[in-house]
């Protein structure tokens, strides 16, 4: 009888981010890290006719889609110029944007190859490079696929993962203010709009000096909706992803020392990452903590997956958070995803 391979861990290797309160990664880090945010009042008014606040770059006078290719071409810069080695040939790149439904989605599908394009390295593009409208979740098909790259015979040494969005653009902050889901004069339970760039390099190879590794990946379907009261919220979708991605790297759970998620806001959704807790989470750590991607950037969907990983590969390596934990992401659509990660010194 074969016995079934393990799952491909893969290690974090550089990281590159431009949104609302960096234009780095190091200065977004240390923001972050310090609960800094940068929100002020933007164009768009509420009901009762005051501005609505948002984050947004920081003196970026880029307006449309070129604000969208430069948050996208900078964070793929800063982290092909800090990999630990220069490739011998070009790179597969993983973009992420947001997810695939509504006219969101379509907006962002029909300029996939535009910022692929803004994304293009000087030595090209390897041909498994793609684009995927998946949203925040959209991370665990971009980790999946990365590993069927690197288990591949003509395996590279890196792929990047890519993910950049912005719920500052008009279209979008409409949608959401219709459906009452951002925050603002009139709606205490919202989110603040953010735009965001992020990208990470990865690698299935070992190497010297501590490092983050995602060692599992679950992903699961949520049918309940915040934008209806048709099915209830049991977090199934969630429990199923969490579980997943716990069981792939068949670690403890009493070593798991916090969950970090990419929840703006919404009592909705928050409710949901309290209830996976319970559902999941038989073992609980002494100290057991928390993190939110969200709190200082806003709400920037594709671009959660990148950002969250280059950030908590940071705190870890302060020795802040312990060697274990787990992420998960829920998109609008349902998609769910969740990684357990592992900080090896």
């Amino acid at each position: 009888m074969t016995r079934k391979k393990p799952p491909l861990p893969l290690r974090l290797v550089s990281q590159g981010i431009c949104c609302s309160v960096g234009n780095s990664a190091p200065a977004a880090i240390a923001a972050m890290n310090a609960r800094l945010a940068n929100i002020s009042f933007t164009t768009f008014v509420d009901e009762a006719n005051q501005p609505i606040p948002g984050a947004s770059l920081y003196q970026v006078p880029l307006t449309g889609d070129e604000r969208l290719f430069h948050m996208a071409r900078m964070a793929t810069e800063e982290c092909l110029t800090t990999l630990p080695s220069v490739p011998d040939r070009p790179l597969p790149i993983i973009l992420l944007g947001s997810e695939g439904t509504g006219k969101r989605g379509e907006r962002q599908a029909q300029r996939m190859d535009r910022l692929l394009a803004a994304c293009r390295p000087e030595s090209g593009f390897d041909p498994r490079t793609r684009g995927i409208c998946a949203g925040k979740a959209g991370i665990g098909e971009a980790l999946r696929l990365a590993r069927d790259i690197f288990s591949a015979p003509d395996a590279p040494e890196y792929v990047l993962i890519v993910g950049v969005d912005s719920f500052l653009e008009p279209e979008t902050f409409n949608h959401f203010i219709q459906a009452r889901r951002i925050l603002c004069t009139t709606n205490s339970d919202g989110f603040i709009p953010g735009e965001a760039g992020a990208a990470i390099a990865l690698t299935a190879r070992t190497g010297d000096g501590p490092a983050l590794w995602i060692e599992g990946i679950g992903q699961g379907f949520e049918p309940a909706s915040p934008e209806s009261a048709e099915k209830p919220l049991l977090a199934q979708g969630l429990a199923d992803a969490l579980r997943a991605a716990l069981s792939e790297a068949s670690a403890p759970q009493s070593e798991y020392a916090f969950q970090a998620h990419a929840v703006s806001g919404e009592q909705w959704f928050m409710k949901e990452a309290a209830l996976v807790i319970g559902r999941v989470i038989t073992e609980v750590a002494p100290g057991f903590d928390g993190r939110m991607i969200c709190l200082t950037v806003g709400e920037v969907g594709a671009a959660c997956g990148p950002l969250g990983l280059a950030w908590l590969g940071a705190e870890m390596a302060l020795g802040t958070l312990g060697a274990r934990g787990f992420l998960h992401f829920s998109n609008d659509d349902g998609q769910r995803t969740a990684l357990a990660l592992n900080f090896r010194v």
